[in-house]
């Protein structure tokens, strides 16, 4: 019979038949590692010799030309070895110099560009021979004690044009000017010289009837924050120094109602309070009379509407209008004549915004726009417009520094160490990030662990405050022989009322070099004397917020500097936002060769002998192997012996004791997960810019000092001071309380568990995932309260 199939030849080689494995149960990280072992065994030396002895590098960074000499020799090119610092450890850490994006700014173009003459101040006060407080229409006493007690000559470019307005006329008013040019004092001192004329007359001399705390409150100051309101109050009571027969108080979130009630009771002629504590006490205060109130002042109203006072600031105008405006007082004062026949309201603001305008509709009727500018002010006037775009100070030098995702810690590192070089030349900082959690992280990781020095004999030791314990203390890193003490503080709005008012005090009144690492709760109104130097580690959530971080340095004609982070690629395009004339653009590289120019005084029990390098590119991958080793360390009493396993009582599984972590790696871990939602929070119009898509996790954590991104990121709001403990099945909180078996979502897909495993970071809150979920619905165009806290 013919043959007439199909004849088949395998090649089946030399080499040996192998069998396909596979695993099956278990987790799939087992299987993986299981499945990789037995291909590794698997492997012949053909495959080893087909596959590629060396990865391509993917760019030429610094790393790449300060090490070329290492990596090639006259035979060729050799094998990479690891830095020294990994050698010695045993452990080795990924490359902070390769596989970065390439930024897209031409740095040598911008070094190119001439520097452009300083220009003058835009916020100084003016020349007090040209102007003086006296020509506004203050009295004499009121001017004298401006000049004598407060060294205030002349007033600034706003508070000429306003004093005036409002001593005159009876009209609402819209104040706007950039920060730092005494917008405070511009309303202030028009309020405090019409409630002096009724006690006093145009010549000094005093009347029959003297108007005192009992006499009627005459004006109401709303400000955003605690802070603002207490600041407000600072400078008020200065001014009525020369004028002990009036009070003014306040009433703000976070102090006692009862005690509020009792300065009320007794008696105030100004009051300054935040809107949510006003509504409060108008609804329940009995004793709190608006019929003599002259006066509204809305401070920082963009502010106040991105914090959503909406409601209650509707509420309190409805509440002042609907009460008839009296012509006398309890005693029998007249006050027609002397203050305004009508209740005047007066909106404050550095920015225009969609929000600012809604406000205006709610509260201002027929008002008069007020900038720093006369022609600014008769353009708008006839216009019947307000198209007025304020930025930052003239005299404010602002650098945008283009840094990738890894080397975000290390640079900032050596941009504190180069600021603090020379001792005196800058002597205090503030660094904005962007949520509370990565404020608590940064502070406890900069912060130096080597106990205090032992008090001398001969001078007795200060008595550290209770209030600053945890929100205060010596930095390390950024030390130097010239600057070898610099204090780290923290504040958000997440520490109790009496922490912050007592941190935000100290710093203020600092006589060492200071750094201040805070949310934007601490971006607007403070004015907090010889800041010298801005840092916007996190960009803000929109260019308005960005006006008014920077805003904290270069006040009253004084220089400042700003800088302001950002990833290459397209955040580089967010510097066209930034107004004129645009910053300037540098690369980390700069700062670096600077900062680390010599070694880094790392906290004990480091060395700097780890930092002791040829070049500024090893220094750097040693103090970024330095913070990740800090993060893995096991916390003290780790080592010990294991405790004896019990025998799981019946009807219950036994579980594995979960090994102790730093609380350090806890924290990093916590404060990326903030990172990176806070970072999904800027406004719409600007997240062409921070695509949050396109940020690479894994380099993002490097920055935290983390070697691996954790989970969890979208796992929701929690209460990270608690860990749950589990009665009967049910998890409960700090106040053993039960709650629901799952929570909102314990990991990144939302996976019902109450508590993250991985960190233990605590029971999800549902009321308040719930509260956070309606606030972002109403809040996402705009920064908000869960970006502050």
């Amino acid at each position: 019979m013919a043959d007439d199939g199909m004849l088949l030849n395998f090649e089946l080689g030399d080499a040996p038949l192998t069998t396909q494995v596979k695993f099956k149960g278990g987790r799939w990280r087992d299987r993986v590692k299981a499945q990789a072992s037995v291909k590794k065994t698997q492997s012949t030396p053909q495959d080893d010799a087909n596959r590629s002895t060396k990865r391509q590098r993917t760019d030429d960074g610094p790393y790449d030309r300060h090490h070329k000499a290492q990596r090639t020799s006259a035979n060729g090119p050799s094998e990479h070895r690891p830095p020294s610092h990994a050698m010695k450890t045993g452990l080795i850490s990924s490359g902070l110099f390769t596989s970065n994006p390439t930024a897209v700014t031409d740095f040598e173009e911008q070094k190119q560009e001439q520097p452009e003459e300083p220009a003058a101040p835009s916020n100084a006060p003016l020349t007090e021979e040209a102007e003086n407080f006296l020509a506004l229409g203050l009295s004499r006493r009121l001017a004298h004690h401006l000049a004598s007690k407060l060294e205030m000559k002349a007033p600034t470019a706003i508070q000429k044009n306003t004093i005036p307005q409002l001593i005159k006329e009876d009209s609402d008013a819209f104040l706007q000017a950039e920060t730092g040019s005494g917008k405070t004092l511009a309303y202030l001192l028009p309020i405090v010289q019409r409630i002096m004329s009724l006690s006093v007359n145009d010549d000094g001399t005093p009347k029959d009837v003297k108007v005192h705390r009992n006499s009627g409150l005459f004006a109401i100051i709303l400000a955003p924050t605690r802070e603002l309101c207490k600041q407000i109050s600072v400078v008020l009571e200065k001014v009525l120094r020369c004028l002990p027969w009036l009070v003014c108080t306040t009433v703000m979130g976070g102090e006692s109602k009862k005690s509020e009630k009792a300065r009320i009771r007794k008696g105030a002629n100004i009051l300054i309070a935040t809107p949510g504590r006003l509504t409060d006490h108008l609804d329940h205060t009995e004793v709190l009379d608006v019929g003599t109130v002259r006066w509204l002042v809305l401070d920082e109203g963009d502010r106040m509407m991105e914090m959503g006072f909406e409601q209650d600031i509707r509420m309190i105008v409805g509440k002042i209008r609907q009460d008839e405006l009296l012509k006398k007082n309890a005693e029998g004062v007249l006050l027609e004549g002397v203050l305004p026949s009508r209740r005047v309201t007066v909106l404050c603001s550095a920015t225009m915004k969609m929000n600012v305008q809604k406000l205006g509709e709610i509260s201002l009727e027929d008002a008069i726009h007020i900038t720093a500018s006369k022609a600014d002010m008769e353009k708008d006037a006839e216009t019947g417009a307000v198209e007025s775009h304020f930025s930052a100070p003239s005299q404010l030098k602002q650098t945008c520094l283009v840094v990738p995702a890894k080397l975000r810690l290390v640079t900032l590192v050596a941009l504190l160490k180069s600021t603090f070089a020379r001792r005196g030349a800058v002597m205090k900082v503030i660094i904005f990030i962007s949520c509370a959690d990565s404020v608590d992280f940064h502070f406890d990781l900069l912060k130096t662990t080597a106990p205090p020095p032992p008090p001398l004999a001969d001078v007795p030791a200060p008595k550290p405050s209770p209030h600053t314990a945890s929100t205060v203390g010596p930095a390390a890193y950024i030390t130097s022989l010239a600057t070898p003490t610099v204090l780290l503080y923290k504040l958000h709005g997440s520490l109790p009322q009496p922490v912050r008012s007592a941190t935000l005090q100290s710093y203020t009144t600092s006589k060492e070099p200071a750094v201040l690492i805070t949310t934007d709760i601490s971006s607007r109104g403070l004015d907090v004397p010889a800041v010298d130097f801005v840092i916007e580690y996190d960009p803000a959530f929109a260019v308005s917020d960005h006006v008014h971080r920077i805003g904290r340095t270069a006040r009253a004609g004084r220089a400042g500097k700003a800088t302001l982070f950002l990833l290459p690629g397209s955040e580089e395009g967010y510097t066209s936002l930034l107004g004129t004339p645009p910053p300037t653009i540098q690369s980390y590289e700069t700062v670096l060769q600077k900062g680390l120019a010599g070694p880094v005084n790392l906290p004990p029990p480091s060395t700097s002998e780890e930092t002791e390098k040829q070049t500024w590119t090893s220094r750097a991958e040693a103090l970024q192997l330095h913070f990740e080793q800090r993060l893995l360390t096991k916390p003290d009493g780790d080592n010990a012996p294991p405790p004896p396993k019990h025998k799981a009582k019946a009807g219950k599984a036994s579980r594995a004791e979960k090994p102790k972590e730093d609380p350090l790696l806890v924290a990093g871990r916590q404060a990326f997960r903030s990172h990176i939602r806070a970072y999904a929070t800027h406004i719409g119009e600007e997240r062409v810019y921070f695509d949050i898509t396109k940020l690479h996790l894994g380099h993002m954590a490097k920055s935290f000092g983390l070697r691996e991104p954790p989970g969890g990121i979208g796992g929701g709001v929690s209460r990270r001071t608690h860990r749950p403990t589990v009665k009967n099945g049910m998890a409960t909180g700090p106040g053993g309380s039960s709650g629901a078996k799952s929570g909102g979502g314990g990991g990144g897909g939302g996976g019902g568990k109450s508590w993250d495993k991985e960190d233990g970071v605590g029971v999800v809150d549902e009321d308040a995932s719930r509260r956070m979920r309606e606030k972002l619905k109403n809040l996402m165009n705009a920064s908000s309260e869960f970006n502050l806290g």
